[in-house]
């Protein structure tokens, strides 16, 4: 009995709660469905309590408030471009008329030979047909050379005096030669004659020379050295179309081709071309009265500027007596040297070739002189200011042979 009086002050209690719950919500909230019937158990007479079964409220949907997440508008940031510094570089060329910087001498590696231009060629030359390439020195190329190629078909002719004992020759002004080559210097062997005319010489396209080939009697001539650079070039040899005066046909004849490719420790610089830059006339000062003259300059003693000189030295001997060089008579291994006078400093050394000859670049403002010291033969070079080229000849007695000479 006590546990059922219970169980109806909780009910009692739960059923006050609920109204209280009702009345204090606010409306958003009264749309909560809650039970609506409950049914008491009874009380039967008798005194022993039965089991009566209670009607449970069956649990109703009610509406849950849900949060929708919106988009929440989110602050980007975009760099505005920020400016950059910009530096302008002005360059100014200042060009000083009558203002002569003078130039300075650029230190070489021991050894270097410096020349103004290829030197001269002592014939006869090696020939380039029997010997591989690389060339060193001056080499030549004959005119049957494979290289050598003609534009028509050129005819050949043998004589004793040609180099190599043949030439080929054209008479046709359209005939041309074509040669490829790497080197500095070229020279060309041509011939001459009475039936000769006029030719070009044509390096990379440019025309360097025009060389009259008229002659009265049948020679074998060279041109002039050119200077042509470090590298390949190309020549082309074709006739000018003209004649001299007195020639009688327009032939145009090849007896070599002479090359000259410097070594490793040679260096061709040739010398500044001068440009004569005409000077106005002063012009007469007027209302200028000379209160006092200028104080007299004492001379002093300005030292000679240093000068390039080539010195060429041969060293023969003499087997036919005719006190002259003649071809096959040098004699190759000797050591020339070029000293300072007082000082006996070596400023340049070489040795001579199988044709007997050596060539040397100096560049001092001393006294100096060539030394053959196997021979004791000693020759003073006059100094220049300009510079130059300067050779010497050393001819032997025949009784000093090759074979007798270490």
């Amino acid at each position: 009995m006590r546990r059922l009086l219970l169980v109806l002050v909780a009910l009692c209690l739960l059923t006050w709660g609920t109204a209280l719950y009702l009345l204090v919500m606010p409306k958003a909230h009264s749309t909560a469905s809650l039970p609506t019937e409950m049914v008491l158990p009874t009380v039967t007479p008798s005194h022993t309590p039965t089991r009566t079964p209670t009607t449970t409220s069956s649990p109703t949907t009610t509406s849950t408030p849900t949060f929708t997440r919106t988009a929440t508008p989110t602050a980007t940031f975009t760099p505005t471009p920020t400016a950059t510094l910009a530096t302008r570089v002005v360059e100014i060329n200042a060009i000083m008329p009558g203002v002569f910087v003078p130039p300075t001498l650029t230190p070489f590696p021991m050894g270097m030979i410096l020349l103004p231009a290829p030197p001269n060629p002592a014939e006869p030359l090696p020939d380039a047909t029997n010997q591989p390439p690389p060339y060193e020195g001056w080499y030549s190329f004959e005119s049957d050379n494979p290289n050598v190629m003609y534009s028509t078909p050129w005819e050949s002719r043998l004589n004793n005096f040609a180099s190599r004992g043949e030439y080929h020759r054209s008479e046709s002004v359209q005939s041309y030669i074509h040669f490829s080559f790497e080197g500095e210097g070229l020279r060309i062997r041509y011939v001459a004659a009475r039936n000769m005319g006029i030719f070009q010489v044509v390096v990379d396209g440019t025309v360097i020379d025009t060389v009259d080939a008229y002659a009265p009697e049948l020679t074998f001539p060279g041109t002039r050295v050119y200077f042509v650079g470090r590298g390949t070039h190309t020549l082309e040899l074709r006739s000018a179309q003209q004649r001299n005066p007195q020639s009688e046909g327009y032939v145009l004849a090849l007896d070599a081709v002479q090359i000259f490719r410097g070594t490793t420790n040679t260096l061709i610089i040739p010398p500044p071309a001068r440009t004569d830059t005409p000077t106005p006339p002063p012009k007469p000062a007027v209302g200028i009265e000379l209160v006092a003259a200028p104080p007299t300059m004492q001379p002093t003693i300005t030292p000679n500027p240093p000068a390039l000189v080539t010195i060429s030295v041969v060293i023969a001997y003499d087997e036919n007596s005719n006190r002259s060089v003649d071809p096959a008579e040098g004699v190759a291994g000797i050591s020339v040297r070029v000293v300072e006078v007082g000082t006996n400093r070596v400023v340049s050394q070489a040795f001579t070739d199988s044709s007997g000859f050596a060539q040397m670049a100096v560049l001092t403002s001393a006294q100096t002189r060539v030394v053959v010291p196997y021979f004791s033969k000693v020759w003073d070079v006059r100094r220049s200011s300009r510079g130059g080229n300067v050779s010497f000849t050393l001819l032997l007695t025949p009784g000093n042979q090759p074979g007798l000479i270490p």
